[in-house]
């Protein structure tokens, strides 16, 4: 974390988090800071003291909050120190940078760079997939309007950076950014997060795309944000090694199979709700397990209603059959 120490600019460390199907756990204080010079030694350091000293005869406990877990957080922190070119760390530092109020952000959309004159550009990718047709006009754009690069971001959308603030507007009304790969998506679409699913990865139970678009399609037809919401961030993930980071999530969904109202097999999620990321980070927590992913629309709209200050919007015909069968959001 950004601190400043006797005027110097550096970072606290904090060690450990882990997602994993057995255990997940937020990173803890090591109580130690370094300057900015010194962040690739000291993230040495670390590794070598976990490669030396981290279990390797069991693959349930190959990460680094176990190692911690048993030699304690001093005894680690010492391990690390013998590996500093120095022998030291300076202890953590009170004079944090990251504002405690901080609301975190996305890249969606137009904003100024501290470069004068320059801008960058957020594009959401919906779900993060992409087609070779895609990358190939992204390239394309990249060179037109900015510095030739592209950058990737964690909820899986990509920002063009560099752009000449004079040719925003030309690089707004090219075909692509007002097709799928809109720099202005809706509310839930923006911090929608999909892991590969079953489609593609051999370990995920269900699959995440094409159903994360489609439940989320659904449910913002159901419910609305009134103007100065936030929304919610949603992530989905095919099974319990949680490459889709539920547990950060607002409100997180973990594949699993269950059983409908019939008592059928059938493809489900066990539904995690309170996932922050941030000053004031925390894992989400299980709010209900094993619900048919037919069944995931009405949950989740009143997830959002109750907890994250949605509002139902008048529906058309209040007794028309649901849906999600029509759409496939419960199909295998």
């Amino acid at each position: 974390m950004p601190a400043t120490k006797d005027g110097r600019f550096g970072f606290n460390l904090l060690v450990g988090g882990f997602f994993s199907p057995k255990r997940c756990a937020e990173a803890v204080p090591l109580d130690a800071w370094v300057p900015g010079e010194d962040v690739v030694p000291v993230c040495k350091a670390i590794l070598e003291a976990y490669r030396d000293l981290g279990s390797r005869g069991n693959r349930q406990k190959t990460r680094m909050m176990w190692l911690i877990d048993e030699l304690g957080i001093e005894v680690f922190l010492s391990e690390v120190e013998k590996r500093m070119p120095g022998k030291y760390l300076e202890r953590s530092s009170e004079e944090e940078l990251v504002q405690k109020q901080w609301e975190r952000r996305d890249y969606m959309g137009v904003h100024p760079q501290k470069q004068q004159g320059l801008s960058f550009v957020g594009l959401h990718v919906p779900v993060g997939r992409v087609q070779a047709s895609d990358m190939h006009e992204l390239a394309r754009l990249a060179d037109e309007y900015g510095s030739s690069e592209l950058r990737l971001t964690v909820e899986q959308n990509i920002v063009i950076p560099n752009v000449d603030s004079s040719r925003v507007g030309a690089l707004l009304e090219e075909a692509l950014l007002k097709g799928r790969l809109s720099p202005e998506p809706s509310v839930l679409m923006r911090g929608l997060v999909a892991c590969t699913g079953s489609q593609f990865c051999g370990q995920a139970i269900i699959e995440t795309k094409a159903r994360a678009l489609k439940v989320t399609e659904e449910v913002e037809r159901r419910v609305a944000f009134p103007e100065g919401r936030r929304g919610a961030r949603m992530h989905w993930t095919g099974c319990p090694n949680t490459c889709g980071q539920v547990q950060v999530a607002d409100v997180g969904f973990m594949g699993c199979m269950t059983r409908d109202a019939e008592g059928k097999v059938c493809e489900g999620a066990d539904v995690y709700v309170g996932g922050r990321v941030g000053s004031d980070s925390h894992l989400g927590e299980l709010y209900k397990k094993g619900v048919p992913c037919k069944d995931l629309v009405p949950l989740v709209a009143d997830i959002l209603v109750k907890h994250f200050g949605a509002v139902p919007r008048e529906r058309e015909d209040e007794d028309e059959d649901d849906e999600e069968e029509e759409h496939g959001i419960g199909a295998k």
